[in-house]
C-alpha cells in the first residue's frame, strides 16, 4: 500500500466573525477571507493592498540603515569619475543584484564595472586577494551587493589603501560588523525597517531608487527573479515587488531575458513566480554552479541581440550539463549509499572528484528519497581534502550539530537547513559518528513526517474556473504565502491510466454531479500500475490549476501528496537471499520456482531436483496460482512484470535471489558524449568488424564494451548504423531521432530501473518494495 509522504494537517481554527466581516467587506468568498485571515490580513485597507499592491506598498529607501550615506558616498564618485567595482555573487540573487545596480550607476553616469567571484577559486563572498587585486587595479570605492557583511578583514585592508567600500546586503550579520562607510541592511540592529526580509537584489533595488530618485519600474523585472530565487517570503514589500516584477517581465524587452524564455519554450505571457522558480532561476544559478557567473550579468544587462542568444545557448548548456552531472552523482550517491551495510541517522556519502557545483542539489536529492539529513563529499584529486554540502530536514538543526565540532574541518558555515563544508578525507568516518551522535541527541525521528497543511476539504462540485480565478488574486505564491492545498470529497473515479514516454505520471478524471476534473501526479516513481488498478482507493490532496489545450481551458487538480488505501496486505515472509552469483545450494531452497527468462533457466536446468516445480515465463502462468513459498530465481526485465508476478501467484513466503543474468545497474546508461563519440566514428568508417575488432573499437573510443554493443544496437534500431554479416556501417540522418524511443534504449532503461529499486535496496527497504507491489 502506499503511504503519505506527509503528515496532512487539516485547519480547525474557527476563524468565526472576523472571516464573515472580511467577506461582506470586501465583497469576497468565505475561503478567500479565510485564508487572507490566516497570513496576516484581517482587515479591508490590508486586503485590499494585499491584493492590490501600490507603490505605498514599496517602503522608502531611506529607512534603510545607512542609505544617505551610501548615496552621498556613490554620488561623489560619481562626480569625480571614480572606478567604481560592484562586487557579486554568482548565484541567481547576486546576478540579480549585481546586474541592478550596474544599471542603476551607468544610468547615473558612473564609471563602473563589476566583479562576480568564481565559485572554485574565490568561494562565497569577500575574498581577500580579490581585494588585493581589485585596490592593485585602480578601484577607488567598492559596492558589495548580495554580500559584504561577512568581510571585516576585507574591507579593513580595502579602506587602509584608501579604497572606500560600501555594503549592501542581507544575509546573517555577524557580531563583529566591518568598518564601512555604509552598511546597508534591512536587518541592521540600528535601523529599525519595516520589512527584514528583502533579498540582496531588493536592497540593490532599494539603493538604486535613492540613487534614481524614484522606483525605477525597468529594473522590477531583475528584482523578481532574484527574490524568488533566493526563496523570500512573498509577503509584504516582497510581494510587492514580485508582482510587479512579474508585470514588467511580461513586458520585458531585454535580448537576455527574451532569449532564456525562447530557449525554455515559455510563453512570455505565461510567466509567473513558477516560470522564476523552475526556469529562469536554475538556469542563471548553473553559470556559477559549472563555471563563472560573469557572464550572467552581460546576459542581463546586454541591448546586443545576437550577444544575447550566444550566452543564452551556452547558459542553456550548462543547464543541461548540470541536469547530467546531478543525475550522474545522484546515482552514485544513492549506489554508496545502498553499499553501506550500516544504518544512519544522517547520511554522509563522498565520491572523487565530484563536481562541486552540484553537490547541494544532490544532497536536496537524498532528503527528498531517504528523509534524511545528508552530507554530499568531493574529493579532490590529492585525496586529501573533501568538501561539499549539506542539506536537512526541518527537525534537525543541521548547523548546530556541526557547529560544535569545528575542529574537525577546515571551513565551515550555513544555517539550519543547509551548510557548506570542507575537512580531510581521513576524518570524514569521524564525522558520520559525530554527526548520527548529534541526530540522536536532537532526537531526530525518521519515522516523523513533515507537515503538509490542507487548508480545507471541498466538494469536486465546488471546484470551478471562477474559484481558480479568485485563489489567483493570492498570487505570487512562494515561501510565507504557499498555494492552497485541498482535499476533495463526493466524488467518484471515471477512469485512470499512467502517462509519459516511461510511464511514470499518473492521470486519473472524476466527476462529481457536474463536469469530470483531471487529477494529474507526476513522477509517481514505479508503481503506477498499482495506482490505475487501485484508483478508486486513492485518498489525495492537491492544488488547482488550469490547463489551456487547443483554446480551451479546462480545469486540473496538481497531487501533491496521495495515499492508497487499499485492502489490508497479508502478513507474508520474506527470505531475502539476493545474490549476483548462483550456487547450487540456493537452487535446492523448497518451493516453487519462477524464471523470468528462459535463457537463464536453459543454463541452469541441471541443477534442480527433477521433482523441483518450475514455471519459465510470466506467459506460462496460470491466471491465478496458489504456493506455499514462490522462489523468484532471476530479476525482472522491468518493474511491471514483477509486479505481474507478485499479484498472480497467490503465496504465504517469497524467496528472493533475483540473479542479475546481464546485469547494467553497474554500468547504466551511455552518456550523451559517448553516444556522440560511437555516433561520429560510425558515420565516419564503413565495413568496421565487429565480430574480429569490437575489442579494439570499445578501447579505442574509451568506452566499456557492453555499452558500446548497446550503443550500436540502439543506433542499428534507429537507422545509424548498418550491419550486416558483422560489417558495419554509419547511416547519417538529417531526421530529429530521439534515441530514447528505440526499443532496446527502453528496454535497458526498464531493466536498469527495476535493477535499482530491487537489487541495491536493504532489506528493509527491500521488504517494502515488495509489499507495495501486492494487492489483495
Amino acid at each position: 500500500m502506499f503511504d503519505k509522504h506527509y503528515e496532512w494537517k487539516f485547519e480547525s481554527m474557527s476563524l468565526g466573525e472576523k472571516e464573515l466581516r472580511l467577506q461582506k467587506q470586501m465583497g469576497i468568498s468565505k475561503l478567500l477571507a479565510r485564508l487572507l485571515l490566516k497570513r496576516g490580513v484581517s482587515t479591508p485597507e490590508a486586503a485590499a493592498e494585499f491584493l492590490n499592491p501600490n507603490e505605498n506598498s514599496i517602503y522608502d529607501p531611506y529607512l534603510l540603515h545607512d542609505m544617505d550615506k551610501a548615496v552621498e558616498r556613490i554620488q561623489d564618485a560619481v562626480m569625480g569619475d571614480q572606478k567604481i567595482t560592484i562586487y557579486g555573487d554568482y548565484d541567481a540573487d547576486g546576478l540579480t543584484s549585481t546586474a541592478v545596480m550596474y544599471e542603476a550607476l551607468e544610468q547615473i553616469g558612473a564609471n563602473v564595472n563589476y566583479y562576480i567571484p568564481d565559485r572554485f577559486s574565490d568561494g562565497y563572498g569577500p575574498n581577500m586577494e580579490v581585494y588585493k587585486k581589485l585596490v592593485s587595479d585602480g578601484t577607488e570605492l567598492i559596492i558589495t551587493v548580495d554580500n559584504g557583511v561577512s568581510g571585516y578583514d576585507e574591507v579593513a585592508y580595502a579602506q587602509s589603501h584608501g579604497v572606500d567600500v560600501v555594503i549592501t546586503d542581507h544575509h546573517e550579520l555577524p557580531d563583529k560588523l566591518p568598518e564601512a562607510v555604509a552598511i546597508v541592511h534591512p536587518r541592521h540592529p540600528d535601523k529599525n525597517y519595516p520589512w527584514p526580509n528583502l533579498a540582496g537584489v531588493g536592497v540593490a533595488f532599494k539603493v538604486a531608487s535613492a540613487l534614481l530618485e524614484d522606483i525605477p519600474q525597468e529594473l522590477l523585472d531583475l528584482v523578481a527573479i532574484g527574490t524568488v530565487a533566493d526563496l523570500m517570503p512573498l509577503l509584504d514589500e516582497n510581494r510587492a515587488l514580485v508582482k510587479f516584477g512579474i508585470m514588467a517581465l511580461r513586458n520585458t524587452q531585454r535580448p537576455g531575458l527574451l532569449a532564456l524564455l525562447a530557449n525554455a519554450k515559455i510563453n512570455i505571457d505565461d510567466i509567473n513566480e513558477e516560470t522564476i522558480g523552475f526556469a529562469l532561476a536554475p538556469r542563471l544559478n548553473s553559470l556559477g554552479r559549472i563555471q563563472n557567473g560573469s557572464t550572467g550579468v552581460e546576459l542581463l544587462t546586454t541591448l546586443d541581440e545576437d550577444k544575447a542568444k550566444q550566452i543564452a545557448s551556452r547558459v542553456e548548456s550548462l543547464n543541461t550539463r548540470r541536469k547530467e552531472l546531478v543525475a550522474t552523482i545522484s546515482k552514485q550517491a544513492f549506489q554508496k549509499l545502498a553499499e553501506d551495510e550500516t544504518e544512519h541517522l544522517v547520511n554522509v556519502v563522498a565520491g572523487k572528484d565530484w563536481h562541486e557545483g552540484v553537490l547541494g542539489i544532490v544532497a536536496s536529492h537524498l532528503v527528498e528519497e531517504t528523509g534524511k539529513p545528508s552530507l554530499v563529499l568531493s574529493i579532490n584529486d590529492d585525496g586529501n581534502i573533501a568538501k561539499g554540502s549539506g542539506r536537512s530536514v526541518e527537525a534537525f538543526q543541521l548547523f548546530d550539530a556541526i557547529n560544535g565540532h569545528r575542529d574537525l574541518l577546515t571551513s565551515f558555515g550555513g544555517h539550519h537547513m543547509a551548510c557548506g563544508l570542507s575537512l580531510e578525507e581521513s576524518k570524514i568516518g569521524e564525522l558520520q559518528a559525530v554527526l548520527d551522535n548529534e541526530a540522536r541527541k536532537q532526537q531526530l525521528d525518521l519515522n516523523k513526517k513533515p507537515q503538509l497543511e490542507i487548508e480545507q476539504t471541498i466538494e469536486a462540485d465546488e471546484v470551478s474556473l471562477d474559484l481558480i480565478e479568485e485563489l489567483k488574486q493570492l498570487a505570487p505564491f512562494g515561501a510565507d504565502n504557499p498555494k492552497p492545498i485541498f482535499s476533495f470529497t463526493n466524488y467518484s473515479v471515471q477512469s485512470s491510466f499512467l502517462m509519459g514516454q516511461e510511464k511514470n505520471h499518473f492521470k486519473m478524471s472524476i466527476r462529481g454531479k457536474r463536469a469530470p476534473i483531471d487529477v494529474i501526479a507526476f513522477s509517481i516513481g514505479t508503481h503506477g500500475q498499482q495506482l490505475v488498478d487501485n484508483a478508486e482507493n486513492i485518498e489525495f490532496v492537491g492544488e488547482l490549476a488550469t490547463n489551456v489545450w487547443k483554446g480551451q481551458t479546462k480545469i486540473q487538480i496538481m497531487i501533491k501528496d496521495f495515499c492508497l488505501n487499499a485492502a489490508e496486505i497479508p502478513r507474508i515472509r520474506i527470505n531475502d537471499l539476493r545474490s549476483s552469483k548462483l550456487t547450487a545450494s540456493l537452487l535446492r531452497t523448497n518451493g516453487e520456482f519462477f524464471f523470468f527468462n528462459s535463457t537463464v533457466y536453459s543454463k541452469l536446468a541441471g541443477y534442480f531436483k527433477r521433482d523441483a516445480k518450475i514455471i519459465v515465463g510470466l506467459d506460462k502462468l496460470p491466471e491465478r496460482v496458489k504456493v506455499d513459498n514462490l522462489v523468484v530465481v532471476d530479476c525482472p526485465p522491468n518493474l511491471e512484470s514483477f509486479g505481474t508476478l507478485l499479484n498472480r501467484i497467490e503465496f504465504e513466503e517469497i524467496t528472493t535471489i533475483l540473479y542479475p543474468y546481464k546485469p547494467v545497474f553497474l554500468t547504466g546508461m551511455p552518456t550523451k558524449e559517448e553516444f556522440g563519440k560511437v555516433y561520429r566514428f560510425a558515420i565516419s568508417h564503413k565495413n568496421v568488424d565487429l565480430k574480429k575488432d569490437l575489442n579494439k573499437l570499445a578501447d579505442y573510443l574509451k568506452i566499456k564494451k557492453d555499452l558500446l554493443i548497446f550503443t550500436l544496437q540502439v543506433f542499428f534500431e534507429v537507422g545509424f548504423v548498418k550491419i550486416d554479416n558483422g560489417l558495419m556501417a554509419g547511416s547519417s540522418s538529417r531526421k530529429r531521432i530521439n534515441l530514447k524511443d528505440a526499443p532496446s534504449y527502453r528496454a535497458r532503461q526498464r531493466l536498469l530501473e527495476a535493477e535499482n529499486v530491487l537489487l541495491t535496496s536493504k532489506t528493509a527497504e527491500f521488504e517494502k518494495t515488495i509489499s507495495q507491489f501486492i494487492t489483495v
